[in-house]
């Protein structure tokens, strides 16, 4: 049969309703004249279906955003420290990929274990005796476990921390951030550098966890010798405020990475409608750019299954023209695909070229 000419194939072209869906297929060493790679496997799975494909987009998206001025926020929810996701966070604030963290207390305190010397042991969930874990004294985070020992003791570590501050803040109170700011010197001092706590110290990124006492600090806060000064994380609020406001249109923008959803998504997102409260509810304020990993249905109604390219939306969180993706999958497969990926496109060395401008912009807001 003779097939279609040049013309039937343009017209085709013009008619078609989007982009080609690619076959996806291995790649070997002389292929492409590259061969394979996780940054090329991720281009590709961009033009393939289903999650793949929005894992792609993710990709391309966060690509875009590093190369851009916007002020990325990255929500870090669910048990990623203890999935061992930590240095790969840590990774993203070195990098200048993420210029404000907001986090899980669990999050910024179960990254201590590791460096502390605890050891995590994988095991079968499905044939486990959680009876016998607990006679054992581990402690079950799904498919590993930790010496319940090496746990209590970082909880106890922490409270010497609430000592240290005691003694060294002299006003009687202490926003979240700010706290959080000192913790990160603390941990970089007593030689735990590669936490993340630490390294957002190290490289001014504001660190919220506005829920802080749901987790390990609550125990090294009944364990502390002595306390004070007393937290205050509605200033933590007045802060983040002032920063996306100088960040949002007409600035250069913000954008937001949400890796699950819950508090940290919500507060990152919350403060878009909050500017445009502030500033008089003329126009929307919302985040230029969202991505999104979680394996929650939005059908159920929390935050987590929200899709930040849909029902974000009519909040005023996400805006309706921006690159918004939501990836429908585990966070501890793509994000060590999408990390892999940003160090094979951008090299080893490679720093985000706006991160010392906005840090130079966040700095003083952080002192308020």
């Amino acid at each position: 049969m003779r097939g279609p000419d040049m013309t039937e194939r343009r017209t085709e072209r013009e008619r078609a309703p989007g982009p080609v869906r690619a076959p996806m297929r291995v790649l070997g060493a002389g292929d492409d004249g590259h061969g394979g790679s996780v940054a090329r496997l991720l281009a590709r799975m961009r033009h393939s279906a289903f999650q793949g494909r929005k894992l792609g987009e993710a990709f391309e998206a966060w690509r875009q955003l590093i190369d851009g001025q916007s002020l990325i926020a990255m929500g870090l929810a669910g048990s990623l420290a203890s999935a061992g996701l930590g240095p790969l966070v840590a990774w993203l604030v070195e990098h200048g990929y993420v210029d404000l963290l907001v986090s899980t207390s669990a999050n910024v305190t179960e990254d201590l274990l590791e460096p502390r010397g605890a050891r995590f042991w994988q095991i079968d969930p499905d044939r486990v005796d959680d009876a016998e874990l607990w006679r054992r004294r581990l402690y079950r985070f799904y498919d590993h476990v930790v010496a319940a020992r090496d746990y209590d003791a970082m909880e106890d570590f922490t409270g010497r921390f609430f000592e240290h501050l005691a003694a060294r803040w002299a006003g009687p109170s202490i926003a979240g951030v700010q706290f959080m700011r000192e913790f990160g010197r603390w941990l970089d001092e007593a030689g735990l550098r590669g936490t993340i706590a630490a390294t957002c110290w190290r490289h001014h990124v504001p660190l919220f966890v506005p829920a802080a006492p749901d987790g390990p600090l609550a125990e090294g806060y009944r364990t502390a010798g002595r306390r004070g000064p007393v937290v205050d994380f509605f200033q933590d609020y007045e802060i983040a405020l002032a920063i996306m406001n100088r960040f949002m249109p007409p600035g250069p923008g913000t954008a937001a990475i949400f890796l699950g959803g819950g508090v940290p998504k919500d507060f990152v997102q919350i403060i878009a409608t909050s500017v445009h409260a502030i500033r008089g509810g003329a126009e929307a304020c919302p985040h230029r750019a969202a991505i999104q990993i979680t394996t929650d249905n939005p059908v159920f109604g929390g935050l987590g299954g929200a899709g930040v390219g849909s029902e974000c939306i009519s909040w005023g969180k996400e805006a309706p023209d921006g690159r918004n993706v939501t990836v429908f999958a585990d966070v501890t497969i793509a994000l060590p695909l999408l990390c892999q990926g940003l160090a094979e496109h951008y090299g080893p060395a490679h720093v985000r070229p706006a991160r010392a401008a906005i840090a130079a912009q966040v700095s003083p807001l952080l002192a308020r």
